[in-house]
């Protein structure tokens, strides 16, 4: 085999704050001097296989000999190595994520009188959630429908992260959605100073279940008929 000779270093050569090590050649247990350098304890990095999307925003680093996980856009060290629930937590409440910067930014492209207008578009997991709800009451859909892997596949092609919720999840989404528009509609009404004329209606869902739907219409403060649903009967 051919050697490299150690090479003599005077007390002012500059190692560039890395340690020698020892190589050890196992087929035949020679031992060779080399000066191969390895990083430090601040900026060693594991070589561990990292397979989940939350890491295109995290750096794993060991410092004072722990393994973290910093953070690219705040620079938050977390504990790593203990699955990335927390790692996911943490990207929704980073300050700098939620600043509409050019690094987490995306291009919205949108076309008006046939002018395509491009500008920046970030990702909000609230309006997400709320998108997501909406769709179920539109459409009807069930429930378990947010657990389906099909739908969790979609979803993740679409956005890696967003988080899918579970049905109970949604169930209280969906709630809180309902007790917002009807404190709305109750302040519309209270302020309304004409008269309010009440109709009942039956209906078939896509389920073929009966509904009788109590409906309010009025004439708003601008002449303009509206109209309210306020109960529903099964």
């Amino acid at each position: 085999m051919d050697f490299c000779p150690n090479l003599p270093q005077s007390e002012n050569d500059d190692n560039d704050g890395y340690d020698a090590v020892e190589i050890i050649e196992p087929s035949n247990g020679m031992e060779l001097n080399s000066t191969s350098p390895i990083p430090s304890d601040e900026t060693a990095v594991a070589s561990k296989k990292m397979k989940s999307v939350v890491w295109n925003h995290f750096t794993r680093q060991k410092i004072n000999g722990q393994l973290k996980a910093v953070c690219n856009q705040c620079n938050g060290k977390l504990v790593a190595g203990s699955g990335t629930n927390h790692l996911h937590k943490h990207l929704l409440r980073c300050p700098r994520r939620k600043q509409p910067t050019i690094k987490n930014a995306m291009l919205n492209a949108t076309v008006n009188k046939g002018k395509v207008q491009v500008g920046a578009f970030s990702f909000d997991h609230d309006t997400s959630r709320r998108e997501l709800a909406n769709m179920i009451i539109k459409h009807e859909y069930p429930l378990s429908m947010v657990e389906h892997s099909g739908f969790r596949k979609f979803v993740g092609s679409l956005q890696p992260m967003f988080k899918v919720i579970s049905r109970n999840t949604l169930k209280k989404d969906i709630f809180k959605r309902y007790e917002y528009e009807k404190s709305k509609i109750m302040k519309l009404l209270a302020s309304n100073q004409s008269r309010i004329s009440i109709t009942t209606d039956l209906w078939t869902s896509n389920q073929n279940m009966g509904y009788m739907v109590v409906t309010t219409h009025f004439i708003d403060n601008s002449w303009r008929l509206q109209s309210r649903l306020i109960r529903y009967f099964l």
